[in-house]
């Protein structure tokens, strides 16, 4: 149980040791944009690697049950298609690692993805379209 613990924060030490020189070379920023301390922004980078540590299995797993839960609709749905993408496609598509963005509430984070768009109706082969 212990070694496990030092393994998870040895991962989330990586991540944050890994992660601090994307935030350390940012554009200098404009009168526009307020000025951000680098604390804040390493803490906004820790806290986004700490988050992702729990955010992303939870959405690896989710997404894994939308796979299984759409293959098993289209077995028994007698091969449609449409009811395994409505199943599969907001459980896959989504956010998969917490931002600082996300944290500082300028991103929104999706856990759902967006449903897929609507296909038009095609016709059988063989026969013919009706006639108006």
């Amino acid at each position: 149980m212990k070694t496990k613990l030092f393994q998870g924060i040895a991962l989330a030490s990586l991540v944050t040791v890994m992660s601090s020189p994307l935030y350390a070379q940012t554009a200098a920023p404009t009168n526009s944009q307020p000025q951000e301390s680098v604390g804040n922004e390493a803490g906004y980078g820790i806290g986004a690697a700490l988050a992702s540590v729990f955010y992303i299995p939870a959405k690896v797993t989710y997404a894994g049950l939308g796979l299984l839960t759409g293959g098993l609709g289209f077995v028994l749905t007698g091969g449609r298609a449409d009811v395994a993408n409505n199943i599969i496609y907001p459980a896959v598509r989504g956010d998969y690692v917490v931002t600082p963005n996300n944290l500082k509430g300028t991103e929104p984070i999706y856990f759902v993805g967006a449903a897929p768009e609507p296909q038009p109706e095609t016709i059988a082969s063989g026969s013919t379209p009706a006639r108006r």
